[in-house]
């Protein structure tokens, strides 16, 4: 019977059994396995290949890898092999493999079967065992040779919260007919994973990878804003076609407005004046405070904005875009027709008399376009922050016990001591994607809570 050829896919996991000759020890002496783990992370880190799981005993060596490379697993194991076998052949002064042949090797469906088969390797040793991924994965112990995979970080944004997620996953024994399975996928080199996954690899590969017999085994209060637009209407060109635009001269239309929502770009300057906070909802927004319960402390008695920087929600007054409910990617624009900004005598045409949108109405769609991109932007950026668990609710108040007074509450901020504890990976990822930046520009805003104090003080004067 010709051998099974071994399949390789660059990203997809790898479960592999490199087992003694004839129950041969493969590790005579404590020296001996550490010499090994070395040779290891010398020759991961050259051909590329990232060990999630691993366990050495006297007579094999079982681990769960992922190549980033075509080769990089064949190159890996025969460099292994010959490097080994080099150094105990001359510690102990004779000839010949201590290897029985070729290694066994099986892919795995990550989102099934990653952590069950981490758990069938890991579970072969107790768990203090010292040469084993145990240490690393259940007890966050140094180990250079263990890369944990994307499915283990995504437990939670802390290596304590990781560590507490995979040890209930540790700690239960996988069943009877799923330990069978996956050590008969490996003994005949079988993929473990469902008939769906096997047919997308037979695809991608041109090559058979079933058995016929197969299959996994059957189981037994938030911020309150008072409405900038009065009422908003679909832009129509027959039914505004004479419709003029005036510009944008003051601010009248927002004097009662208690915040002002705010992109992830323009957080550092609205944060130069005001605090930049979370809104309290369960998929937050960002938001500057701009006022104490009482009207807008941003606008002054003229109507006009505060500060040099005008946020770019207010700008683009009178317009808005939304999305119909037939289809989410299809837009539509709005206009608040109760605005003084409209008007059929003087102003600037939103459309030319063939009906085909002005220069005016062109750069007003293409400004609220380029603000609903950035903030669809914002909203994930506050997705994934309030995922990590580092946002705690807060309120602005006066006076304490009976005489205590809330002015605003139903916003969150970042909480630093959280936001330090973050593992190491995430925070890495998070100044790659600019996300740190935007955390920075949020906590110096809040220096700004002050600044609403002395502002409502002043009107008050």
């Amino acid at each position: 019977m010709s051998r099974r050829s071994r399949v390789f896919i660059i990203d997809i996991p790898v479960h592999i059994l490199l087992n003694s000759l004839d129950s041969f020890l493969l590790f005579k002496e404590r020296s001996d396995y550490i010499e090994f783990t070395k040779i290891v992370q010398e020759l991961q880190a050259k051909y590329r290949v990232k060990i999630h799981a691993y366990v050495l005993l006297p007579n094999c060596f079982e681990f769960l890898a992922t190549p980033k490379d075509i080769d990089s697993l064949p190159k890996f194991m025969q460099s292994l092999g010959r490097r080994y076998v080099s150094y105990f052949n001359k510690k102990y002064e004779r000839n010949g493999t201590i290897l029985a042949g070729r290694y066994k090797a099986s892919l795995v469906e990550e989102n099934l079967y990653l952590f069950s088969v981490m758990n069938h390797i890991e579970q072969r040793a107790s768990a203090n065992y010292e040469f084993s991924s145990v240490g690393k994965n259940l007890f966050a112990k140094y180990d250079p040779i263990v890369t944990q995979h994307d499915l283990y970080k995504k437990f939670a944004y802390t290596d304590q919260e990781r560590i507490k997620q995979y040890k209930t996953i540790f700690q239960k024994p996988l069943a009877q007919e799923e330990t069978k399975f996956i050590s008969m996928c490996l003994r005949k080199q079988l993929v473990t994973g469902s008939d769906s996954f096997i047919k997308k690899l037979e695809k991608i590969t041109d090559t058979n990878l079933a058995s016929k017999q197969r299959g996994r085994p059957k189981k037994q209060t938030s911020l309150t804003r008072k409405k900038m637009y009065k009422n908003l209407v679909v832009l129509d060109k027959e039914q505004h076609k004479e419709l003029k635009l005036n510009p944008l001269e003051n601010l009248k239309f927002a004097t009662e407005t208690t915040f002002i929502p705010v992109v992830a770009n323009e957080v550092a300057l609205v944060g130069l004046t005001f605090p930049v906070v979370f809104t309290a909802d369960e998929s937050p927004s960002v938001v500057a405070l701009v006022s104490l319960g009482g009207t807008s402390l941003a606008i002054n008695h003229e109507a006009k904005w505060v500060s040099s920087y005008v946020p770019s929600y207010l700008r683009k007054y009178p317009f808005s875009l939304v999305s119909t409910q037939e289809n989410p990617e299809q837009k539509v624009v709005l206009i608040d027709d109760a605005s003084e900004l409209f008007s059929k005598g003087k102003g600037k045409k939103l459309f030319q008399k063939d009906g085909e949108p002005s220069e005016t109405l062109q750069n007003a769609i293409q400004f609220l376009t380029a603000h609903d991109n950035q903030m669809q932007t914002t909203k994930n950026v506050a997705k994934i922050i309030s995922a990590s668990g580092i946002l705690e609710e807060k309120e602005i108040s006066v006076g304490e016990g009976e005489e205590k007074k809330v002015l605003v509450n139903g916003f969150k901020i970042i909480n630093k001591k959280k936001l330090n504890a973050l593992s190491d990976d995430i925070l890495a990822d998070w100044v790659r994607k600019g996300i740190i930046t935007f955390i920075d520009a949020h906590l110096k805003s809040l220096e700004n809570i002050q600044q609403l104090f002395n502002m409502a003080h002043k009107r008050q004067n």
